[in-house]
């Protein structure tokens, strides 16, 4: 069983060590695909849903929802929100 949490000791910028990857950041990396393939997987979920035929009452729902995803991803994406005081 491989131990997730030991020290790799320090960072090798030469050598046979210079290419390694600490198990955490690999830990940490197999988790964001993890939430990316779920994002997917409900954007693949609402597309077989809000489709031509769907209910009226469906589509508002969708839009609107959508468009407050996406307004709050831009806030959060833009360059400017990180300096933009509360």
């Amino acid at each position: 069983m491989d131990d997730l949490y030991r020290n790799p000791g320090p960072l090798q910028f030469d050598g046979p060590g210079a290419d390694a990857k600490a198990v955490t950041l690999c830990v940490e990396d197999q988790d964001y695909m993890g939430r990316i393939k779920k994002l997917q997987e409900y954007l693949d979920k609402v597309r077989t849903i809000v489709k031509p035929g769907c209910s009226q009452d469906v589509l508002k729902a969708a839009l609107s929802a959508m468009a407050s995803v996406t307004d709050i991803l831009s806030v959060m994406s833009s360059p400017s929100s990180a300096q933009t005081p509360l």
